[in-house]
C-alpha cells in the first residue's frame, strides 16, 4: 500500500513537473533532411512573446553548434558540449525577424564594458542578405547580456543605427548549466535591410558565438563557434537560411508546424 501511495506520489510529481518545465530546445534540423549549414526560418502568423521563454518557438528549425566542426578559434580549450553548446532558431513574419537561442555553458563571463561586448561571452549574427557570397556580411548584429541588460548592438559599420531599439530577452537558465542562458531576440527588417524578405527567399546566415577575447574564462585558447568553423566576417564563409512557409495554430492556441510545407521550399 505505502509502495503504490509512493509510486503515485512521485509520479504526481513528474507530472506537474513536466507540465510546467519551460520548452528547452534540441537541434530537430534533421527532421526537415536539411545538409550541414542550411536551416529555414518558419513564418509566424502570430507576434512571439520576447520574455526568454522559448515557449513560442517549440515547433520551429533548431540547430545546434556543438562539435569541433563549429570551432573558429578554441581547438583544445573547448572540452565538449557541457562546456559550450549554442542550440539556436530563426522565425519571421512580416515586419520582423526572430532569433533564438539555447546556450548551454558551464561558466557565463559576460564583458564589463557595454561598447566591446565581444571582450565576454555574446552572440554575433552575420547576414549576406543579397547573397553576394563575398566580403563583408551586410548586418552583423549582436547580442549581450552585461550588468544585469540584455542588449542588442550593430556592428554593421552604421548602417543600421535603429537595431539597438530592437526587443530582447536574456535570462540566466541554470537548467543549461551553471552558466546557462535564453536569448530571445525580435528586429524589424526595415531596421536591418532594405531587401524585401518573402516565403522562398534565401541568404547568407550564421550566428556565432564568442566566449570573449579578454578570455575571461581563462582558458587554454579563445572559443568562438559559428558554422563551419570559417571566418563568419567573409559572406562566402555563410551558412543558407530560408524563409519558409507559415507556422499554423491549433484550436488550444499551439503552434503546429507545417513540415512537408517548409521542406518543399527549400527543395
Amino acid at each position: 500500500m505505502m509502495k503504490t501511495m509512493l509510486l503515485s506520489t512521485i509520479l504526481g510529481f513528474l507530472l506537474v513537473f513536466s507540465a510546467n518545465a519551460d520548452f528547452l530546445p534540441e537541434d530537430n534540423s534533421n527532421a526537415f533532411g536539411l545538409e550541414y549549414g542550411e536551416s529555414i526560418a518558419g513564418f509566424i502568423p502570430n507576434t512571439p512573446k520576447i520574455d526568454g521563454k522559448l515557449d513560442d518557438w517549440k515547433y520551429a528549425v533548431w540547430v545546434a553548434f556543438d562539435s569541433e566542426d563549429e570551432l573558429l578559434r578554441g581547438q583544445g580549450a573547448w572540452k565538449g558540449k557541457d562546456d559550450l553548446t549554442m542550440t539556436w532558431s530563426t522565425m519571421y513574419d512580416a515586419e520582423t525577424f526572430y532569433f533564438a537561442a539555447s546556450v548551454r555553458d558551464d561558466i557565463f563571463a559576460p564583458a564589463v564594458n557595454a561598447a566591446q561586448p565581444w571582450t565576454g561571452d555574446t552572440i554575433f549574427l552575420y547576414i549576406d542578405w543579397e547573397q553576394v557570397g563575398a566580403g563583408q556580411p551586410s548586418s552583423k548584429p549582436n547580442f549581450a547580456f552585461i550588468k544585469k541588460k540584455a542588449l542588442v548592438s550593430d556592428f554593421s559599420g552604421g548602417k543600421n543605427p535603429n537595431l539597438p531599439k530592437s526587443d530582447i530577452a536574456a535570462v540566466p537558465t541554470p537548467e543549461l548549466g551553471k552558466g546557462g542562458m535564453i536569448y530571445e531576440v525580435a528586429m524589424r527588417f526595415e531596421w536591418l535591410t532594405d531587401v524585401k524578405i518573402k516565403e522562398g527567399s534565401e541568404i547568407g546566415f550564421t550566428p556565432g558565438y564568442e566566449e570573449g577575447t579578454d578570455n575571461p574564462e581563462k582558458k587554454a585558447g579563445l572559443v568562438f563557434m559559428d558554422w563551419h568553423g570559417l571566418n563568419p566576417d567573409d559572406s562566402g564563409n555563410l551558412g543558407t537560411l530560408t524563409f519558409g512557409g507559415p507556422l499554423s495554430v491549433d484550436a488550444a492556441g499551439k503552434l503546429t508546424l507545417t513540415w512537408g510545407h517548409l521542406k518543399q521550399v527549400v527543395k
